[in-house]
């Protein structure tokens, strides 16, 4: 009698020793397939390239921002075109453009609010604690495009309290 109840308690418990190794393999095969499609997927590349605007819409001294990007491009008296990063290097603040804002004896100026940095309209630091200019992104001009390359990212250049600023009355460049 305890022969045949052994024999009837075996298979189960085989079956199980059997589930308890297969079960791990095939999850383990399951991890690698899944790896090894993740892999071949190219990642997630941003557009490398941002079409503004045509030139003609820009003014000197009347930054226009681009919201989904997070930045301002400027028009330069001298017909330069900047793409200026509205992030504050120090706070990581948004910089808005302030048009009416009077600083030094002149209107027109990038101001934080967060910790008061202040720009010119080449996003040179000027006041606050900032120590150095607002970032910004390599602009190309196609015919009468502007392009913004989103992945010419470069730092500001560094503050320099003898320099003198660049604001939209300005006429000519420092």
């Amino acid at each position: 009698m305890r022969q045949q109840i052994g024999r009837l308690l075996r298979p189960p418990w085989r079956w199980m020793w059997a589930a308890g190794i297969a079960i791990p393999l095939i999850m383990g095969v399951v991890l690698v397939v899944l790896v090894l499609m993740s892999l071949t997927k190219g990642a997630y590349q941003p557009p490398r390239l941002l079409t503004a605007r045509n030139v003609q819409e820009y003014r000197v001294g009347a930054p226009i921002y681009s919201e989904q990007e997070r930045l301002w491009v400027v028009r330069l008296p001298d017909d330069t075109m900047l793409a200026l990063s509205d992030v504050d290097p120090l706070s990581n603040c948004a910089v808005p453009w302030r048009s009416d804002y009077e600083f030094m004896g002149k209107k027109g100026w990038f101001h934080e609010v967060c910790r008061g940095s202040t720009y010119d309209l080449e996003g040179r630091c000027f006041a606050g604690p900032c120590t150095a200019g607002l970032n910004r992104f390599g602009v190309i001009l196609e015919n009468t495009e502007v392009l913004v390359n989103l992945t010419d990212l470069k730092a500001g250049p560094a503050r320099d309290d003898s320099a003198t600023p660049l604001n939209p009355g300005d006429t000519s460049t420092p």
